[in-house]
């Protein structure tokens, strides 16, 4: 991370980044940015209960959902507010809007999913910040074809 950015600078590079990589599937990058065992609610995609789990089991059903079902997705993130709670934690909130592009029997569809991610960041004793909580709440989606149906 460059020295010269503001702690709210890095952080909302931090974000930013988390939505870049999950489009580029570079999921081994998407670990450093979080801390062991964050506090996970996706419960409005995904019907899991939140829980505290391993980043790399998070990172993995990522993998696994978008690689399964998904031919490309377009995470955007169109506001960010950053609050720092003191020196060493900050609140972040997002509005996102994120669109999964799925192709089945032919057909190609887009599935856009607008909402806000919360997340809480916290700063490590080596100085790096790292996503503790992220919590998802939707607020709407769609599924509606795009282009002409694919050449059988």
């Amino acid at each position: 991370m460059n020295d010269n950015l503001s702690d709210k600078e890095v952080i909302k590079e931090i974000v930013s980044s988390v939505a870049q990589l999950q489009d580029l599937k570079q999921w081994e990058r998407l670990e450093d940015y979080f801390v062991k065992k964050p506090y996970v609610d996706n419960k409005a995609l995904s019907g899991e209960m939140p829980a505290v789990i391993p980043k790399k089991r998070l990172i993995d059903g990522w993998r696994r959902e978008i690689g399964s079902y998904f031919y490309a997705t377009r995470h955007f993130i169109r506001k960010t507010a950053v609050r720092m709670v003191s020196s060493r934690r900050a609140k972040v909130s997002t509005s996102v809007e994120h669109l999964h592009y799925v192709a089945d029997r032919g057909d190609r569809y887009v599935w856009t999913v607008r909402g806000t991610i919360d997340y809480i960041l916290v700063k490590t004793s080596t100085g790096s910040w790292k996503i503790s909580q992220m919590i998802f709440r939707l607020q709407d989606q769609a599924v509606r074809p795009i282009g002409l149906p694919a050449a059988a």
